[in-house]
C-alpha cells in the first residue's frame, strides 16, 4: 500500500471516528419537544387558576397561530392566572443536564406579570405545583400554601420581581428585582421550608414587551441551561436578532440532585397579567469532550503507520 492511499484510509477512518464519537458524546435528546402542534404527548397540562395552559395552534380562530406554528401559552393575559405543565417520563442526571427553549412575554393589559418558570423536580414525587404570584409557582408562600413537590431546582423568568424577593414567605434573595431570571433551590424538610434564593442576574434588557398586541410585536429569547454533573450552573441567552451572551458562568451550587428527576414550567399572573409562552424545547446531557479523544487516537494511528 502507498503511503497516499495509506493517508486516504486513515483520513476515512477518523471521520467515520469522528462521527461515532460524536454521537456518543452528545447522543440522541432526552425531550425534544416544539410545541407548535396540536398536540404534546407525554405532557400533563394542569390548571391552577384561571383558563389554564394550552397549545395556541389547537384555537387558531383566537390566537391566529397554525398546527406547525403554535407556541405553549402558559397563561393567557388575564388576572389571576396559574397553571403548570410538566413532562411525565423521568430522566437521568447522570450525565447533567441541558435545557434549551425560546420564550417570550407580553401582554401587559395590566401591567406586565408576574413570570415563568422552569421547575425540576425528583422524579419519584408526584408533581404538585407552589405558590402563586411572586412564587411563581415554584416556590412557597405565606398562607399555608406549600411550594413544588420534591422540588430540585427553580429557574424564575421574572416580570415583575418578586421572586428575588424574601417576602411572603420565601426564603433569601437581594428584593424586588424586575426583569431578571432567579435561581431557588431544593424543598426543605417540608413543602412550607426551603426553595432558598441561590443566584440571579440583575435586570435584564428588553426581557419583555408590555403593551405588546402581539407576539410579533415582542422579544422572544432562547435560552440554555446547563448543569454539570459537578453542579456548576451556566445560563446563557440570544435575544432574538441579537448575539449570545453568559448571564450566569459556571456558578458552583449546591443543588439536591437525585438520579431521576422530571420537569415542567409553570406561570402566574395577578392584578398584573402577561402571556407567557414556550417553544422549540430540547433536553440532553452535557457533551463529552469527544474532539480530544479523537485527535489522540488519530494521531496514534498515524505515527504506527509511518
Amino acid at each position: 500500500m502507498n503511503r497516499q492511499t495509506m493517508i486516504k484510509k486513515l483520513n476515512t477512518f477518523t471521520v467515520l471516528l469522528t462521527v461515532l464519537a460524536c454521537g456518543y458524546a452528545f447522543g440522541a435528546p432526552y425531550v425534544d419537544e416544539a410545541f407548535t402542534g396540536t398536540t404534546a404527548p407525554d405532557w400533563t397540562f394542569v390548571t391552577g387558576q384561571g383558563d389554564g395552559p394550552f397549545l395556541t395552534a389547537t384555537d387558531t380562530a383566537k390566537t391566529g397561530d397554525t398546527d406547525g406554528d403554535g407556541w405553549l401559552r402558559l397563561t393567557k393575559d388575564l388576572d389571576n392566572q396559574s397553571s403548570f405543565v410538566y413532562y411525565n417520563n423521568a430522566i437521568s442526571t447522570s450525565q447533567g443536564m441541558i435545557f434549551t427553549f425560546d420564550f417570550v412575554i407580553w401582554g401587559g393589559s395590566s401591567g406586565l406579570g408576574d413570570g415563568l418558570t422552569l421547575a425540576i423536580f425528583d422524579a419519584d414525587v408526584t408533581a404538585d405545583a407552589g405558590g402563586y404570584g411572586g412564587s411563581l409557582g415554584y416556590a412557597q408562600r405565606d398562607g399555608g400554601i406549600d411550594g413544588l413537590a420534591g422540588a430540585v431546582a427553580g429557574f424564575g423568568f421574572d416580570v415583575f420581581g418578586n421572586f428575588s424577593n424574601p417576602t411572603e414567605g420565601r426564603e433569601g434573595g437581594p428584593g424586588q428585582r424586575p426583569d431578571a431570571i432567579a435561581v431557588r433551590g431544593s424543598m426543605g424538610d417540608t413543602r412550607s421550608d426551603g426553595y432558598e434564593y441561590v443566584t440571579g442576574t440583575d435586570t435584564l434588557e428588553d426581557f419583555a414587551t408590555s403593551s405588546a398586541n402581539s407576539r410579533d410585536d415582542a422579544v422572544i429569547h432562547t435560552v440554555k441551561i446547563t448543569i454539570t454533573t459537578d453542579k456548576e450552573l451556566t445560563i446563557e441567552w440570544k435575544p432574538e436578532n441579537d448575539e449570545w451572551a453568559t448571564l450566569i458562568d459556571a456558578y458552583q451550587c449546591t443543588l439536591d440532585c437525585p438520579d431521576q428527576v422530571k420537569f415542567g414550567y409553570t406561570a402566574g399572573t395577578g392584578s398584573a397579567t402577561a402571556n407567557h409562552e414556550i417553544r422549540n424545547l430540547s433536553v440532553t446531557a452535557v457533551p463529552e469532550p469527544a474532539t480530544a479523544i479523537i485527535f489522540a487516537i488519530g494521531g496514534m494511528l498515524i505515527r504506527r503507520k509511518k
